[in-house]
């Protein structure tokens, strides 16, 4: 037997015995709490990281978009370290508010045109940003229309969720008549994923509930 350490994103760990048996190794005493504490059900999609002797970083995936879930990253109080993907982003963006007159995002529905076939194929609307010398350095701006079309407008109130190859990021909009922008979280985002001019994003909606976008990116 081992003693290990399960630690979940939100930074709660719980000690688990690994008990090594002829079919291999298994979870034994303290996994049942850890499975009640986490409410994981049938169909849970979990990956087991060891990051030390015995400690065990874990994740969970919803097995409908692939991302991790997001009660798993909201702990009252708790985002984690100042480096973690899913701790607010407090420097970023707090002083800049967009005007009428930038570039970019209009509220006028029919200046939003989704990505071709991506709504046909999997039902997930998409937008797409190409980033210049103006905006990388300023914040991302959501359009307008296209959250009026997909998303309700009252979930501009809570945070949202950037997912990228598995790892998300806790990100603080704002919002004007006309406007949707990161209020916090651009500059985190942006550095993690290595983002230059000329990065072409795309951002596809996987939850419109609990706002989650799934992002990739066309590098230059």
């Amino acid at each position: 037997m081992f003693d290990c350490r399960l630690v979940m994103p939100c930074g709660r760990s719980w000690p688990v015995r690994l008990l090594n048996i002829a079919s291999g190794c298994h979870f034994h005493t303290g996994w049942a709490k850890f499975r009640l504490a986490n409410n994981i059900i049938h169909d849970d999609v979990l990956t087991f990281t060891m990051v030390d002797a015995g400690i065990f970083h874990v994740k969970r995936y919803n097995p409908r978009t692939g991302c991790p879930r997001l009660s798993d990253l909201q702990e009252e109080g708790v985002y984690g370290d100042s480096e973690h993907s899913c701790a607010p982003d407090v420097e970023t963006s707090d002083d800049y508010v967009p005007s009428d007159t930038d570039g970019g995002d209009s509220s006028d529905e029919e200046e939003y045109v989704p990505d071709p076939g991506v709504l046909a194929d999997d039902g997930c609307p998409t937008f797409t940003v190409t980033l210049d010398s103006s905006n990388i350095s300023r914040s991302l701006e959501i359009p307008m229309a296209f959250w009026r079309r997909h998303i309700r407008m009252i979930s501009l109130q809570d945070p949202v969720y950037f997912n990228v190859n598995g790892d998300s990021w806790f990100i603080v909009l704002d919002h004007s008549a006309t406007k949707i922008w990161v209020k916090r979280g651009w500059r985190r985002f942006k550095i993690a994923n290595n983002i230059v001019v000329g990065t072409r994003c795309h951002f596809k909606l996987i939850d419109r509930i609990d706002v989650q976008f799934y992002v990739w990116f066309d590098r230059p």
